[in-house]
């Protein structure tokens, strides 16, 4: 019997030689070199997956969702296009954005286009409730707007709390995930008992995956560079409940790093100490636990098979990440 290791390659193979024919035409080459930049770039490839494992958790057969699978994951790259652009960030997976190899305007014009064509291949879907998995995509597609917005608004706003947050991230991060489990669970033939548990496993492992990001940006082991959403004073879920949490003088010392112009490496040292100090972390790790454990319970409904039992590995991946 293969292992959950190389299933999870096997699937990734797959949906990377089907994200390698996506683009066709070659001209103009400044709009098709940009797009097809952005499709090899190596990734998890998680929501792709995600789609898949649902479809099969049902009963379907994967062969009718790939499309579909695409199209998530051609979706998810113009959220990281344009993501990359607000946050001025130079590289995205070890290469530089799109914005930094071209310009702004060709990273727009690229994330369009990736929109364009995620709808292309989703519409290649042959089911009779197309049009509901078109209805469930645009309005993913403008949650997670939505969750964007919401996050630029957030960013040195010391006065927002974790309710605020836990709604932020669930509409960026969670909501694709969402999106993925839900449609691969309507093309896999499931039952809207199986839909709700896909839809709220992926909400919970949504919320587990972005927290446990919050929590790696400050790990001195993990793959991710040191202190960056700091270095960017971004509200993140440590920092959101420290400030609503810790002790005043830890409140007012984080406060006063995040005015200063700059946030030095010796800062950073600083804000994690305290973030343990005041017991953050450590609640980060328990929220972390809990929203696994909800999703193993409700996987736990739907009736064994491999794909649920790779669906749970997932949720180990989550723990065990470190980038």
């Amino acid at each position: 019997m293969d292992s959950f290791a190389s299933r999870m390659n096997n699937y990734r193979n797959i949906i990377n030689e089907r994200l390698a024919k996506v683009v066709v035409k070659k001209t103009p080459i400044s709009f098709y070199e940009p797009v097809q930049y952005i499709l090899e770039s190596e990734g998890k490839r998680i929501r792709p997956i995600l789609v898949i494992l649902a479809c099969k958790a049902v009963g379907g057969n994967d062969a009718c969702c790939l499309d579909a699978a695409i199209a998530v994951e051609i979706l998810h790259n113009f959220t990281l296009v344009h993501d990359d652009i607000m946050d001025n960030d130079d590289l995205r997976r070890s290469k530089q954005t799109v914005h930094k190899k071209w310009d702004e305007a060709t990273a727009i014009l690229a994330g369009d286009g990736l929109v364009a064509l995620a709808y292309h291949y989703l519409l290649k879907t042959e089911i009779v409730q197309i049009k509901e998995v078109c209805d469930i995509f645009t309005e993913g597609i403008i949650e997670l707007c939505e969750g964007q917005a919401l996050d630029k608004e957030f960013e040195n706003s010391f006065d927002i709390d974790l309710t605020q947050y836990m709604v932020m991230i669930e509409k960026k991060t969670a909501r694709l995930l969402m999106i993925s489990t839900e449609i691969g669970a309507i093309i896999g033939g499931g039952n809207s008992t199986h839909r709700k548990i896909l839809r709220e496993f992926s909400r919970q492992l949504g919320l587990a995956f972005q927290i446990q990001d919050d929590l790696l940006d400050i790990e001195l082991t993990s793959g991710k560079t040191f202190g960056s959403d700091i270095k960017q004073k971004k509200m993140t879920f440590l920092l959101v409940h420290a400030l609503n949490n810790a002790s005043q003088r830890i409140r007012d010392q984080i406060m006063k790093i995040f005015h200063q112009t700059e946030v030095s490496q010796e800062d950073i040292l600083e804000i994690r100490d305290m973030l343990e100090l005041s017991g953050t972390l450590k609640f980060a790790s328990q929220e972390i636990d809990f929203r696994i454990n909800k999703a193993q319970h409700l996987l736990n409904k739907l009736e064994p098979s491999e794909s649920r039992h790779d669906l749970n590995m997932l949720l180990n991946w989550i723990l065990e990440r470190k980038s």
